[in-house]
């Protein structure tokens, strides 16, 4: 583990650690756990920061205000990215967040999510379908992981099929953190921007029946405004796409480990819902977990330790994800395991938006990969996939199959 000193000569660990098995969480994070709960790192830009890794004490940091993100666009925060914030609700404390939370809500209430269901699972079936009529082996991240789940907020959004290239073009640029120079990342990110007032503004005109119809039609005497609409949709396609093909790619792999779980997921349909759950708690795709990061606003006190006022906290889901004292025998992957509060979507304010359709998007995805493939296995030996050099939602270049 390497480290690094700050002004006073003390040695801090960087952040986020090394993992030599990317879909197992960094040994550090049950050490930290046990003896150092609250402890301070140095993130990639040379900025310290508090890195909490119980499940209650994130859950604290999650719910309670004195942790504000708004703070994260102060000039003085951290900095994750070398480009500046992109429009998000995460950058809401309340109450402005607890309004825009309130009118952006409506799109995802059951009656309106019931109605997106069977779009959802005709996408679903139509990449299980491409994957089937693939030359084995068959590349699973090509064919299925990457472009699902941006084709899934296309659905959602209701991205007309005609427009879907340059959208999927801009996005792909614009959230691609790290893998382009920043120029491009930014003029891709003006681009968007601008399609998405064009296609709000359309919606105003002419709803239709997806969801951004929902969000731009006014709530008794308010409504959202443009600007906060594309913050919102932002972040829909930020937790939708890369994060998702991440979560796909975490799933699967952690399936196959065990030749037994997608036969027995086959013959045991109903346990896919708690499948989903367990999966999901083990995923190591979002990496380090600096997307969650908060600004303390006051001095608050976490497992004996006071974290400063001003000192940003980094609340490791991926950690809490794992702590015995919640979720027993953690490492194991229990696939009808009953109890199962993860962190992966967050909790609190900033609980998923998107989290109903991304667990309908995984839940379909498991179903059809457990009817119809219940023999996938990987065509190579798992140690030779070439995991791309990034720092959060990892995959491989490439995933081949059998089955």
């Amino acid at each position: 583990m390497s480290t690094q000193s700050d002004a006073t000569g003390t040695r801090h660990a960087t952040f986020p650690f090394p993992q030599d098995d990317p879909c197992l969480p960094p040994p550090q994070y049950a050490r930290l756990r046990a003896d150092e709960p609250v402890t301070q790192v140095v993130l990639p830009t040379g900025d310290r920061a508090w890195l909490v890794t119980r499940h209650a004490d994130v859950l604290t940091v999650l719910g309670d205000e004195r942790f504000s993100r708004r703070a994260l666009t102060g000039p003085d925060a951290p900095k994750l990215a070398p480009i500046p914030p992109m429009p998000s609700l995460f950058y809401l404390d309340p109450p402005d967040h607890t309004r825009v939370r309130r009118l952006a809500a409506r799109a995802f209430d059951p009656a309106r999510l019931a109605r997106l269901r069977p779009r959802v699972d005709r996408v679903v079936a139509a990449h299980l379908d491409r994957l089937a009529a693939a030359d084995q082996p068959a590349d699973l991240l090509a064919t299925v992981a990457r472009p699902l789940p941006l084709a899934v907020v296309a659905t959602v959004l209701g991205v007309p099929e005609d427009e879907y290239g340059p959208f999927a073009g801009w996005i792909r640029t614009a959230f691609s953190f790290g893998a382009v120079p920043p120029d491009e990342q930014m003029a891709a990110l003006g681009g968007l921007q601008q399609y998405l007032a064009a296609l709000i503004g359309s919606r105003r005109k002419e709803p239709a029946e997806d969801a951004l119809s929902d969000l731009v039609a006014p709530t008794g005497d308010d409504q959202l405004a443009d600007h906060e609409l594309v913050a919102l949709v932002f972040d829909l396609i930020g937790a939708g796409d890369q994060p998702v093909t991440a979560e796909i790619v975490h799933l699967v792999l952690n399936l196959l480990r065990d030749p037994a779980r997608l036969p027995t997921l086959h013959g045991e349909p109903e346990l896919v819902p708690s499948a989903v759950e367990e999966l999901l708690r083990h995923s190591q795709s979002a990496g380090g977990g600096l997307g969650s990061v908060r600004i303390a606003v006051a001095d608050v006190e976490l497992s004996g330790v006071t974290i400063p006022a001003g000192d940003p906290v980094i609340p490791s889901f991926n950690a809490a994800n794992f702590d015995e004292s919640v979720f027993p025998d953690a490492d194991r992957i229990d696939l009808a395991r009953r109890r199962n509060p993860h962190l992966t979507f967050a909790q609190g304010i900033h609980h998923c938006l998107g989290a109903p359709v991304g667990r309908m998007e995984l839940t379909a995805l498991l179903g059809g990969l457990a009817r119809d493939f219940p023999s996938l296995r990987l065509a190579v030996p798992e140690g030779q996939l070439q995991w791309l050099p990034v720092p959060a939602f990892r995959t491989p270049g490439a995933i081949p199959v059998h089955w």
